[in-house]
């Protein structure tokens, strides 16, 4: 990770499956690079350590999306496909000591909304939303 600081926030384009993700961390001041990274480490190692346990949702999601979102001329969508959306991490947006939002590339079944996961504080997961 190279965390710049940039209009308040330490910021990073990281590669992740040959595509940049956007990673940035609100609320820490310029000069603590060392806090910055060790923080910003231990937020993208739980991103990937747990990125399972957010695929797991993709039968939610297509079910929501069949009955909540789905166009009449659309085809249905299976958790297979949306499995494949959430393979795509867009961005993560992490205040410092306060929780993250995980951005994933579902603009396409969405209708140009992104699936985005919060996870609080203390790393407890509180839900899903769509932005």
């Amino acid at each position: 990770m190279n965390l710049k600081y940039v209009k308040g926030n330490y910021m990073d384009e990281i590669m992740f499956e040959d595509k940049p993700v956007l990673f940035t961390l609100e609320g820490l001041e310029e000069g603590k690079e060392e806090e910055a990274y060790r923080y910003s480490e231990e937020i993208w190692n739980w991103v990937l350590a747990h990125r399972s346990r957010v695929i797991a949702h993709a039968p939610l999601i297509a079910n929501f999306k069949n009955k909540k979102w789905r166009s009449d001329e659309e085809p249905e969508v299976t958790a297979e496909e949306i499995c494949g959306y959430l393979q795509r991490i867009n961005s993560v947006y992490v205040t410092y000591k306060g929780g993250f939002d995980i951005f994933f590339d579902t603009n396409d079944v969405f209708h140009e909304r992104s699936i985005v996961v919060r996870v609080g504080k203390n790393f407890m997961f509180e839900g899903f939303k769509l932005l």
